[in-house]
């Protein structure tokens, strides 16, 4: 039989749990979260720890959240499976997408990216007014595979979406198997800074379309998965904690301010 505890001890106990931190006093359990490399949001790399604007912002969020957090390198369709599945709580930096939203929930968006589309120098999209996407039609894009491109009025079947990732998407470009090229500006600026053996871009321009939308950033969370929204109101209220506490702001220009102009801009 367990004895009462005195009331004095009673009492410094309590004394105890209010001196701790805001989160502490009910830690919540482990947040796990997937992504895949994409600098500056998020940058894994050998013997050295996660870092990235996304990853950092996560951590702040976990912290007012209660949580640890563990996040997993994985290429992006397999993270986006992983999430549905249930078996990662969340995946990190995904685009607003009709077809997705069938399946996960939405965090509040935490970022807006600067559309941009990249095309050869001297070439025929750099001698004409390229002022709206049907301007576009006469040619031949390239995209990421599992990329959305929405937020363009593009579909997915009017773009050559075979390459792996944003470098093999600019080589396919310089090599002549497509005409433009379709990112946004501070994934390739990220790429610029922290990709290894990044192509030359002398040869290559780029615009920022006017009719393409801004694409805003957002965590998702599989709707198969127990107490997803019950997870997701907890996220979005630490979303909103973190942009009123300016915590996000000082990762956005700590991340993004410098580099807010493209090398060669049209």
């Amino acid at each position: 039989m367990k004895r009462p505890l005195p009331d004095l001890l009673l009492r410094a106990l309590a004394l105890c749990l209010i001196a701790l931190p805001a989160g502490a006093q009910q830690s919540g359990a482990a947040l796990s979260a997937c992504a895949s490399h994409t600098p500056p949001f998020v940058m894994f790399a050998d013997e050295q720890p996660v870092g990235g604007f996304s990853y950092e912002l996560l951590q702040a969020l976990s912290r007012r959240m209660g949580r640890s957090l563990r996040v997993s390198a994985l290429p992006w369709a397999r993270c986006l499976q992983a999430v549905k599945a249930g078996d990662v709580d969340l995946a990190i930096d995904a685009y607003d997408d009709a077809e997705r939203r069938k399946s996960y929930w939405y965090s509040s968006s935490y970022h807006t990216l600067t559309p941009q589309i990249f095309f050869k120098a001297r070439s025929l999209i750099d001698t004409l007014q390229i002022n709206q996407v049907r301007d576009l039609q006469r040619f031949r894009g390239c995209g990421v595979r599992d990329y959305t491109y929405e937020h363009y009025d593009l579909e997915a079947t009017q773009l050559d979406r075979g390459a792996g990732d944003d470098l093999r998407m600019l080589q396919k470009l310089q090599a002549g198997h497509c005409d433009y090229a379709v990112e946004e500006l501070e994934y390739i600026i990220g790429a610029r800074s922290f990709v290894a053996n990044w192509l030359d871009e002398s040869g290559l321009k780029s615009m920022r379309p006017a009719w393409a939308r801004g694409p805003q950033v957002h965590f998702l969370i599989g709707k198969g998965r127990a107490g997803g929204q019950d997870l997701l109101a907890e996220l979005d209220q630490a979303i909103a904690g973190a942009e009123k506490a300016g915590q996000t702001a000082a990762l956005r220009k700590q991340y993004f301010d410098p580099a807010y102009k493209p090398a060669r801009k049209r």
